[in-house]
């Protein structure tokens, strides 16, 4: 039985919440750790985001299987195959990281459920020749107020964006629209905003999430 729950809740630590693939590199990596005073049977892929068949994926975990000690640590390696992304924008797939655990004692009469629990983490593919990052694309977003309690964004650029915070207002008068919102390059979506938060629309405020996992503070004016 698998189970997906958040890092912070798993005694198996990976130590980053996305990884980034240049493809002028050979490869990426991200370090895992076992906090738990057991020993840790690791298996890692990637996957597409809906989690089918992973065949086609052009990616390879080196060491897919691995077993850690109680506090080991293990770097975990991630190829390309070279071929299967487009060359002019960056993609985005999953790296899954799941800790199975081991078969108790005396199973058949303990009646014990085991979990083994996942993590999932996006994995950015840059092609060569993509220069910047994901901030470089957070000032090129153009937002819009329309009709119908709605805020339309677009993002122009060639990286994916993912914002969490999202809300109308300033000051004391703001409130929240959306707690996530994941834009893919080229992308334009539609925020739906509450009749109660339609008269702050004058500036929309919200946090990115930077290519280090870290949080950067924006305010826009909308148009």
């Amino acid at each position: 039985m698998c189970t997906v729950l958040p890092s912070a809740r798993a005694a198996l630590i990976v130590e980053g919440t996305r990884l980034i693939y240049s493809g002028s590199a050979r490869e990426a990596s991200i370090s895992i750790l076992n906090k738990s005073e057991r020993g840790a049977l690791v298996q890692s892929w990637v996957s597409e985001e809906e989690d089918n068949d992973k065949s086609d994926i052009p990616f390879a975990v080196a060491q897919p299987l691995v077993y850690l000690e109680p506090n080991g640590r293990h770097l975990l390696r991630v190829f390309y195959a070279g071929w299967g992304l487009p060359e002019n924008k960056e993609s985005v797939v999953w790296l899954n990281i799941m800790d199975i655990p081991p078969k108790p004692e005396h199973s058949e009469q303990s009646g014990n459920i085991q979990f083994a629990v996942r993590q999932r983490l996006k994995l950015f593919y840059r092609p060569p020749g993509l220069v910047g990052s994901t901030s470089d694309a957070i000032p090129k977003l153009v937002w819009k107020r329309l009709q119908h309690q709605k805020i339309q964004v677009n993002n122009p650029s060639l990286f994916h964006v993912s914002l969490i915070d999202l809300e109308v207002g300033a000051g004391t008068s703001r409130q929240k629209i959306a707690d996530y919102v994941f834009l893919s390059p080229g992308e334009t979506r539609m925020l739906e905003v509450p009749v109660s938060a339609f008269e702050y629309l004058s500036r929309i405020s919200f946090k990115e999430i930077t290519d280090g996992g870290l949080q950067n503070y924006h305010s826009v004016q909308l148009q």
